[in-house]
């Protein structure tokens, strides 16, 4: 038996509402409903359910370019079936599916859940072989050592990743909100690049584009993690820690269009805790930032 088989549950809802064949499928998504750090709002484990049910009612084209959903070689697998309360365990079953799924030839575009499951899949890929470099789009830095004494925390994520990794080329777009701690690891680090909200606003879309490309130019595979955080409330208020005042969707996305390409092996999208998401807003936005990397992704890597 596969670990798939093992710890993998069918959704009843498929993204975009698609039904494919999954031997013709070269790109995975695979739900990890985890929230047992969730330290302000919880609900993370209703995110994959909520933003599926979202995916089939916008339109399935590309924002930044041509392109459309139904031409990208995707299969929903369905959902990690978490440990609840255990997380090293169901960060284990996450770690084990994901490097099966590479191991097929495929890429992994998880859906979660907490931020904690950016560690699951870090250790599929690195046991798969790969040392991704890392792009994040989130309004923390996540780079605290422990979160109120715990280490696997969706606080520490980014932490766990520089262990697991080591000094990888990392890329912040969006943060804002850090400890003095994690600035000054940050500050510390000569592979940790962070561009603030004020900075992509002084020095425009184009330039954050060609800095983030080369930091990342020398990468031969790269890891994209999107935490809903970093738009700005009035975009995504359903989210486990709002941080005002954050991205815009015209900004997030055309970013995610412009920079992913065939070296991106995994990506997730995190963190939607519908609980709290007013009029389901925050789940259409999730899918549809799901919806463009998967677009950007096969466009580059057919």
């Amino acid at each position: 038996m596969s670990y798939r088989e093992a710890y993998v549950v069918p959704s009843p809802q498929k993204f975009g509402g698609l039904e494919r064949r999954r031997e013709k499928a070269h790109i995975s998504i695979l739900g990890v409903p985890l929230d047992s750090t969730a330290s302000y709002r919880p609900g993370q484990r209703f995110g994959p359910l909520y933003v599926r049910a979202a995916s089939p009612e916008i339109e399935s084209n590309a924002y930044s370019g041509e392109g459309f959903l139904e031409e990208v070689p995707f299969y929903d697998e369905g959902d990690v079936t978490v440990a609840h309360g255990d997380v090293p365990e169901s960060l284990e079953r996450t770690s084990r599916v994901v490097q099966e799924l590479l191991t097929e030839g495929r890429r992994v575009a998880l859906l979660g859940g907490e931020h904690t499951i950016t560690v699951g899949a870090l250790r599929g890929l690195k046991a798969f072989g790969a040392r991704p470099c890392l792009l994040v789009f989130d309004a923390h830095l996540d780079l605290r050592e422990d979160y109120l004494g715990v280490r696997l925390s969706h606080a520490s994520t980014f932490r766990r990743a520089l262990e697991i990794l080591g000094e990888v080329p990392t890329v912040f777009i969006g943060a804002r909100a850090f400890s003095r701690e994690e600035l000054a690891l940050a500050r510390s680090r000569s592979n940790i690049e962070v561009i603030t909200p004020r900075a992509l606003e002084a020095m425009g879309t184009a330039n954050v584009i060609s800095k983030a490309r080369r930091a990342l130019s020398d990468c031969k595979a790269i890891y994209l993690s999107v935490d809903l955080d970093v738009y700005d409330p009035s975009y995504a208020p359903g989210v486990g820690n709002p941080e005002p005042p954050g991205l815009s969707p015209r900004e997030v996305l055309p970013l995610i269009s412009a920079l992913v390409d065939d070296r991106f092996l995994a990506v997730d999208v995190v963190e939607l805790s519908p609980p709290y998401d007013a009029g389901g807003i925050t789940a259409v936005l999730a899918a549809k930032t799901l919806q463009e990397i998967l677009i950007s992704l096969a466009s580059r890597t057919r």
